[in-house]
């Protein structure tokens, strides 16, 4: 059986992935099929950077979502923000190391804080609710 780390990450036994295969991509047909994410260790996109750095600069507060903070990918639009004076809010459960730049900071799990507030949203009429997000990092 698998253990779950409190990040969400998975340990499993090698005999639960001997036989695993990675699926080669079929439209390049150069390699490994992969998702259009930037795993840990790999570099994020010149363009995705830029384009999250704009979204800072736009942005009326900052809300960091279950996430540590602990490599500087994500990290540095906290940086920003809090430079230009946008209010930060991390919530997570434990310690981030974007801490000292948060206005705010909850200590609890999303699934008990993201209904709570998106409810509250809702019931002041909020218009951002249903709305497009912007994702980074």
């Amino acid at each position: 059986m698998a253990a779950v780390n409190p990040d969400g990450d998975v340990d499993l036994a090698d005999a639960q992935v001997a036989g695993f295969r990675p699926v080669d991509c079929e439209r390049c047909r150069t390699g490994m099929l992969k998702p259009d994410v930037v795993f840990f260790g790999e570099t994020v996109p010149a363009a995705r950077v830029a384009t999250c750095f704009d979204l800072v600069e736009r942005a009326r507060v900052m809300l960091v979502l279950g996430s540590s903070l602990t490599v500087m990918s994500g990290r540095r639009f906290v940086i920003r923000a809090a430079k230009r004076g946008i209010p930060v809010v991390i919530v997570n459960q434990g310690p981030t190391r974007g801490d000292g730049y948060a206005a705010l900071r909850v200590d609890a799990p999303l699934g008990v804080v993201l209904p709570a507030l998106a409810g509250r949203l809702v019931a002041a009429g909020d218009t951002l609710v249903g709305g497009a997000a912007a994702a980074c990092g």
